[in-house]
């Protein structure tokens, strides 16, 4: 690599760097100011950054933040922490325990993908494919992942047109921030056909070592056999798991609740 490639990198890793879950948002001047370069360098190194995803602007502030890329590369080295690996032997222990659907679904920028699945062996069940994409607004992994999420992240989410997938998806922006509000507090996200009618979900989030929310363990089944009932009686073997996933993935607050 030459000696200029070399030094437009090392600039961009360090304008990169200067981005913590302490200070998200900043200015050109206030990066320019940390790493010791002229605005106007900074500024043409923040438009290419832009380009490439690596950041975003926001049109009012005009402050920057990481961008969607940032979000992609979070979620392969979340992969290389194998979660997947770690979290199958708690879908088969909630399959055990419920013989309905359980899912693993990852946060990948602005949706989730659901990254395994045991499917319910019953005729009547919820199927789900690995690998599909789906929004975090609608169904009960989703708005799991949604309610954990930093503020400006769910205010991005929110800001967008949100899908009216079933007669029961809830499309109100006051209304979802409702119930993200509920969630926090409960630890746990529930659904009553937001994303498939006639199946209810239910779902806790799982934090990584910085404490990002990174994933949800998810349970589904028709309403008509995985009732409200069954809800309230798996919902504390559900929560116990997500955060035994938690601990494995180095999350602080997970490892003081097992103590």
């Amino acid at each position: 690599m030459a000696a200029g490639e070399m030094q437009s990198l090392s600039r961009a890793v360090a304008i990169l760097d200067c981005f913590t879950i302490e200070n998200p948002q900043l200015g050109v001047r206030e990066i320019a100011r940390q790493i010791d370069l002229s605005v106007s360098t900074v500024g043409r190194m923040l438009a290419s950054l832009c380009s490439l995803g690596f950041l975003s602007q926001d049109s009012s502030s005009r402050l920057y933040r990481m961008g969607p890329k940032a979000m992609v590369y979070n979620m392969v080295y979340t992969a290389t922490l194998d979660i997947r690996g770690s979290a199958r032997p708690m879908l088969e222990e909630l399959y055990k325990l419920t013989h309905e659907t359980v899912s693993l679904y990852l946060l990948a920028g602005d949706v989730r993908v659901c990254a395994d699945c045991i499917e319910s062996s019953e005729r009547l069940r919820v199927v789900v494919r690995v690998g599909e994409h789906m929004p975090l607004h609608a169904g009960s992994s989703g708005k799991a992942l949604l309610a954990f999420m930093p503020s400006e992240d769910v205010e991005r989410v929110l800001a967008k047109p949100l899908e009216k997938m079933t007669s029961a998806t809830v499309t109100s922006r006051e209304r979802l921030q409702k119930e993200l509000k509920d969630i926090r507090a409960k630890g746990y996200a529930t659904s009553h056909g937001e994303r498939f009618e006639d199946v209810i979900g239910v779902a806790a989030p799982v934090f990584d070592n910085t404490g990002k929310v990174v994933a949800a363990l998810n349970v589904a089944g028709p309403r008509v056999r995985f009732t409200d009932q069954s809800v309230a009686k798996l919902q504390p073997k559900l929560m116990k798991l997500a955060s035994q996933l938690s601990r494995m993935l180095g999350h602080a607050e997970s490892k003081k609740l097992a103590e």
